[in-house]
């Protein structure tokens, strides 16, 4: 067995359970983690095993075996990526060693329908911030949600049988220069550092003085928290400033955006050993930032990417950190060729329904340098204001918001909608104007809940002030943010999407997961 493997156990990780996350049915057998994306014709398949294969393992589909590719250098990291495949058909999957020997139970896995089909209804469910890791407490509050609730949720969510997962970003919580300037440094010492290691920012995440501590980091916070559990479920998981090994911050002491090419390549090894690019798609451009790396499967792109599902919806998702730039009033959140390429898609109106899924939040706030806005909380009084400087931040991140909630807000067929991450609330309601742009129709936006937030991640904590909408976004609000842990169901036929928010936070007792009802269910009809 790995070094890496072996200290699942040690870090509270069973290795009976690896690979199942409560499943008692399927058999994991060497798997420790699955998690597969899908497109009409493709799968994509991410693996990792409790030890490291000699010899190329196979993934059997309907018969056809196709070679595993490996992603790290020890042999516990393998893709499957299955092509010229049948939308709308359920393949049967299987992962056999280079003998022909199963090394798990065989699963089902389908692939969506075709552009230009026309299904009657899709779910989805939606989160953000499902990673970091939990442990001892800090004047009785948590870092993070303990694994077992976390888990829980995450299988709450998926008891309503999703056809698609969106995980929105902060799968890794491992800040390197921003945990060291924090007055808890002894407390990240103890639930961290001791447990996990420290990484060597003198020499790359995968160079042998680190990589045995990044795989227990990522272990334990991405395949200690998901196993197999969404084996059957095609997921698109989306990066934001934690995955690239940093908050987003500006002090006197440091500045983390733009993110650093350190941090940007330990968010892109992260992804290529745990969970799936996005594959291609025949409206979004080949040459797009993100894309055409060596390693990477052909075609795809790790920053932007597309949720297509025949002629009902398509989800346009993109990294709002990764590419970002300081340049004054031309400064750009996402590069230009990503926001014509989402203006496109917005425009096109050639499925039923349609929104983005963003890393970064429109309509709210809570003073933080990477918004889109330029509300800064005020130490004096406590709230977000207007009209101060706000360091670090650039007038023409708002500029391109502005061009975006434009583009939604003109389409004439189709509601204006965004579904978000990176903010540790859940919330819905609908942006009325932006600034002094007078808004066509409304943008309906909804914070979809974050996995694993403890205590002391919660905006009233950290900052000591809870999200609202920016000042320059009057909004009317179904659900003000709740500083809960949660998720959301998004249920979509051709009349209308329908965004049912679940809740949850200690003290209720634990239990409670498995019989959550909505808080708040919200409902946005078709235009035409």
């Amino acid at each position: 067995m790995s070094a890496s493997a072996a200290a699942l156990g040690t870090l509270g990780w069973p290795l009976a359970a690896v690979g199942k996350s409560g499943d008692t049915i399927w058999d994991a057998g060497q798997v420790a983690h699955l998690i597969p994306t899908a497109s009409h014709d493709r799968l994509l398949i991410k693996v990792s095993f409790t030890a490291a294969l000699v010899a190329v393992p196979l993934l059997s589909i309907n018969g056809k075996r196709i070679a595993g590719e490996k992603t790290d250098l020890e042999g516990r990291f393998w893709r499957f990526d299955a092509r010229a495949l049948t939308p709308s058909t359920e393949y049967q999957l299987r992962i056999l060693d280079a003998k022909g020997k199963p090394l798990c139970d065989a699963w089902p896995l389908r692939t969506f329908p075709a552009p230009d089909a026309a299904p009657q209804r899709m779910r989805i469910l939606a989160y953000t911030c499902a990673g970091g890791c939990d442990g001892p407490r800090l004047m009785g509050k948590s870092g993070w949600l303990d694994m077992e609730p976390r888990r829980r949720l995450l299988a709450r969510g998926m008891a309503f049988k999703p056809d698609a997962v969106i995980a929105n970003g902060d799968h890794i919580y491992w800040d390197l220069k921003t945990n060291l300037n924090k007055p808890y440094i002894e407390a990240v010492r103890e639930l961290m550092w001791s447990r996990f290691g420290t990484l060597d920012i003198s020499v790359p995440m995968m160079h042998p003085k680190n990589a045995a501590t990044f795989t227990r980091i990522c272990d334990y916070q991405i395949a200690g928290l998901y196993g197999s559990t969404l084996r059957s479920t095609p997921a698109f998981f989306l990066t934001d400033d934690h995955d690239n090994f940093e908050n987003d911050e500006f002090d006197d002491a440091v500045a983390t955006l733009p993110a650093e090419e350190y941090g940007i390549t330990g968010c892109e090894q992260t992804q290529h050993m745990y969970y799936p690019e996005f594959l291609p798609d025949a409206n979004r451009p080949a040459w797009l930032p993100g894309g055409d790396k060596a390693g990477m499967p052909q075609g795809s792109n790790s920053a932007f990417g597309t949720l297509r599902y025949g002629g009902l919806l398509e989800v346009v998702l993109y990294d709002c950190r990764r590419f970002l730039d300081n340049k004054g009033r031309h400064a750009k959140v996402i590069p230009q060729w990503a926001e014509d390429w989402v203006v496109a898609r917005t425009k096109a109106e050639d499925t039923a329904h349609f929104f983005h899924a963003p890393s970064l939040p429109f309509a709210y706030s809570s003073g933080k340098l990477g918004d889109w806005y330029p509300d800064k909380l005020d130490a004096k009084s406590g709230r977000l204001v207007l009209g101060q400087s706000k360091d670090g931040w650039q007038s023409g991140w708002y500029d391109q918001h502005q061009r975006l909630v434009a583009a939604l807000a003109g389409q004439t067929r189709r509601a204006a909608v965004i579904v978000q991450g990176d903010f540790h609330a859940s919330a819905a309601g609908k942006m009325l104007r932006s600034g002094d742009l007078a808004l066509a129709q409304p943008v309906h936006t909804v914070m979809s809940g974050t996995l694993g937030t403890g205590d002391l991640g919660f905006p009233s904590a950290f900052r000591r002030i809870e999200s609202t909408p920016s000042h320059l976004v009057p909004m009317e609000e179904a659900l003000k943010p709740v500083e809960k842990n949660g998720f959301t169901i998004i249920d979509i036929t051709p009349e209308k999407m329908v965004f049912s928010l679940y809740v949850w936070r200690p003290p209720e007792p634990v239990e409670n997961i498995d019989s959550m009802q909505p808080t708040v269910v919200y409902e946005v009809a078709r235009l035409g």
